[in-house]
């Protein structure tokens, strides 16, 4: 059933494969949660079996998935029910990922940025996130040692500069900071836009810088800027990576 659900969502809807994808995860959600009966007085509840009792929580679920389907292949973009579905983000989910070679599981903790209109997820035990100057930065719980090059995830919106202008100024200006400035990349993992790689030496304290832009969807751009250091490529930088597998830029 929940297959013929979503077939028909896909074809039918005229939004783009992400966005349809998106809805989709947060109705299927919806599936698998136990729904709320109606109150019956207990010595009705007790004739009735458990199989009936389940017909009924799904025959729920599924009227309300069909309402909402019926909802959102109705509605154009842009209109409340697409601001309401942004909405849908779970506060904490957990997220696999493969460090050094070994799959581990991460509580992730969802922060959502109304003035600047995205949504990311960070590891929760290992991070924190704080809010600098109209910035928004992931850091380490714990600070680290005086001897560590510093480790953070920052997220900035510049609101008049495209991508294509915004990742060549970032680019020149980590020229004149690092040794070694590697070539701007058009990258879709793991998110959709530019990439550009820097180093300061070799050793295991040398510091790393690899920043991300991306579109902000309304003629200005976001810089997703990574900062850890040598010795921590496996680690942190594979951590920073996943996150910014769940950076989602929200509809207006």
């Amino acid at each position: 059933m929940e297959r013929n659900l979503k077939d028909r969502l896909f074809e039918k809807s005229h939004y783009g494969d992400e966005t349809k994808e998106e809805i989709w995860s947060r109705l299927e959600a919806q599936l698998d949660r136990e729904p709320v009966v109606p109150a019956i007085p207990s010595r009705k509840v007790a004739k009735r079996s458990k199989k009936t009792m389940r017909k009924m929580q799904i025959t729920t679920v599924v009227a309300a998935v069909l309402l909402a389907i019926g909802v959102f292949l109705a509605m154009p973009a842009g209109t409340a029910f697409m601001k309401d579905a942004k909405s849908w983000f779970a506060p904490e989910k957990k997220v696999e990922i493969q460090i050094e070679g070994e799959k581990e599981q991460t509580d992730q903790k969802l922060h959502k940025n109304e003035e600047s209109r995205y949504v990311i997820y960070y590891d929760k035990e290992r991070y924190k996130l704080v809010q600098q100057e109209g910035k928004d930065v992931i850091t380490t719980k714990e600070p680290l040692p005086e001897k560590y090059p510093e480790v953070s995830l920052t997220i900035e919106q510049y609101k008049d500069l495209k991508p294509e202008e915004l990742i060549k100024r970032l680019s020149e200006a980590l020229a004149g900071k690092y040794s070694d400035v590697r070539e701007v990349e058009k990258v879709s993992e793991p998110l959709e836009g530019y990439r550009v790689r820097a180093l300061n030496g070799t050793k295991w304290d040398s510091e790393v810088v690899v920043i991300y832009v991306a579109d902000n969807r309304k003629q200005g751009s976001f810089a997703l800027t990574e900062k850890y250091f040598m010795e921590a490529s496996e680690g942190h930088s594979a951590r920073f990576e996943q996150m910014l597998k769940q950076f989602k830029v929200l509809e207006e």
